[in-house]
């Protein structure tokens, strides 16, 4: 009895969801090929803007229209410090910050300083720089910090609207996290030395979603 072959359909293996990350940089980062960082294929790219209530990054406004001219979405961020207010800081940063249609949302980048202001007052200058760039964009800035930091002094004192990016070089954070610095020691073909390695948690159309 001749035995009828039987077609086998080939079971189709999940895609794995697509990982979206990006850099950082600013005039610390020497940029040798924009077209090489373009063909790594980074789905971000953040650049430094100003510091403190005084300094602006010489780079940003180069670096900034590069980024956009590879047509890779770009954000703007902020390095607080504890030397002048939080309302000051975003004067200053809102005198020369570009966000534009397709834009990343704008970001507060929080760190430790060798010495450390009181809580209250680290929380009150924070929030006072948050509201201020609020009320100026319509959008909440995105608030960069160690995951220590978080647990110290910004658990329980942000704006709900506002998203995280966590640096943790350990492991996951244990929070509702939208970016996660990785490593400070990844290398991308067209800049000479390491950058910072972030990921985004959440789907290529959440991504999209979060530009202006």
């Amino acid at each position: 009895m001749a035995i009828k072959e039987q077609t086998v359909t080939p079971i189709k293996e999940k895609k794995a969801p697509e990982r979206l990350w990006g850099i950082d940089i600013s005039h610390y980062q020497r940029i040798e090929d924009w077209n090489k960082i373009e063909q790594h294929e980074p789905a971000f790219i953040f650049v430094k803007t100003t510091e403190g209530s005084t300094f602006q990054d010489p780079k940003y406004p180069e670096y900034y229209q590069e980024v956009r001219r590879h047509k890779i979405p770009v954000g703007s961020y902020h390095f607080f410090t504890y030397k002048s207010s939080g309302k000051d800081q975003a004067k200053n940063f809102l005198s020369v910050v570009k966000y534009k249609k397709g834009d990343l949302p704008l970001v507060l980048d929080a760190e430790f300083a060798k010495v450390m202001p009181q809580k209250p007052i680290v929380i009150k200058e924070i929030l006072a720089f948050i509201n201020v760039v609020t009320e100026k964009t319509g959008c909440c800035p995105i608030v960069y910090c160690d995951y220590k930091y978080y647990l110290l002094y910004l658990k329980n004192s942000l704006p709900e609207k506002c998203k995280l990016w966590i640096v943790d070089y350990r492991s996951k954070p244990d929070c509702d996290w939208t970016f996660w610095q990785t490593t400070d020691k990844y290398t991308v073909a067209g800049i000479k030395g390491y950058v910072d390695f972030n990921m985004f948690n959440g789907t290529k159309e959440e991504f999209m979603n979060m530009l202006y």
